[in-house]
């Protein structure tokens, strides 16, 4: 197993000044109940969100180092700020690296820091199933991006500990500026495309805080695709389910 680390071209102080010009107060913008015109997380303080992740892996080319396979999550916009970028089966930082599992946090262009796990070992398994949490918590002035709850043949599973998991100085209060469509606009299968049957996401819950503990205040269960092959119809169960 391989763990890396890095905070680049800066400090957490410089981090925490840039994060700080984010901080927001309006409602956060989710999902509608279906049948409904209200807003189910209109007026609430959101701390922590969590989305739901699904790969189904076709026919993998470890010689090719294909497919690769880009999340994006986060507090903020990831045109201009702060973001995570979650990569399976490669990492580009510092520079690219064939296989394993890498979490970077970025500000726009800024890169902040990035772990890395499990490289070299890359997709081999045909009909290969991945699933894992991504999640953004806000805490005392603190801000985690992590990713939980990942299974997979390939890997294991991962996630959960500080392998994969950032955190931060931030002066955010709340995720209330979250918007559910950033991760599906810039979340995507990067290379190999044509051998992954679909990536999409499954689940999004928010959580409010209160006590010193985290609540669950609303759950979206609308399946939203990133990628589908035709063929996914046809394909056989992923391997282990």
């Amino acid at each position: 197993m391989q763990r890396t680390f890095a905070f680049c071209n800066g400090t957490r102080w410089f981090v925490a000044a840039l994060l700080g010009s984010l901080i927001c107060s309006t409602p956060a913008r989710g999902q509608i109940d279906s049948g409904g015109d209200t807003d189910p997380l209109a007026g609430v303080s959101i701390a922590k969100v969590e989305e739901d992740w699904l790969l189904d892996i076709a026919d993998p080319d470890a010689n090719a180092d294909c497919p690769q396979v880009v999340t994006v999550f986060g507090p903020g916009d990831p045109s201009y700020a702060t973001h995570a970028i979650f990569e399976l089966n490669h990492g580009t930082q510092p520079d690219f690296a064939e296989g394993g599992l890498q979490l970077q946090a970025w500000y726009g262009e800024y890169l902040i820091g990035y772990r890395s796990q499990f490289a070299p070992a890359e997709f081999d398994v045909a009909i290969e199933r991945v699933t894992f949490t991504t999640e953004t918590r806000v805490r005392d002035h603190l801000l985690k991006l992590a990713i939980k709850n990942g299974h997979s043949q390939t890997w294991g599973d991962f996630g959960g500990t500080s392998s994969l998991r950032i955190d931060m100085d931030t002066w955010r209060e709340n995720l209330n500026d979250w918007n559910p469509q950033h991760s599906i606009t810039h979340s995507r299968v990067s290379y190999g495309a044509n051998r992954v049957n679909k990536f999409l996401r499954t689940e999004i819950r928010y959580y409010t805080r209160s006590d010193g503990s985290y609540q669950l205040h609303h759950t979206d269960e609308t399946d939203t695709y990133i990628h589908r092959l035709a063929e996914d119809q046809y394909a056989p169960g992923p391997i282990g389910q």
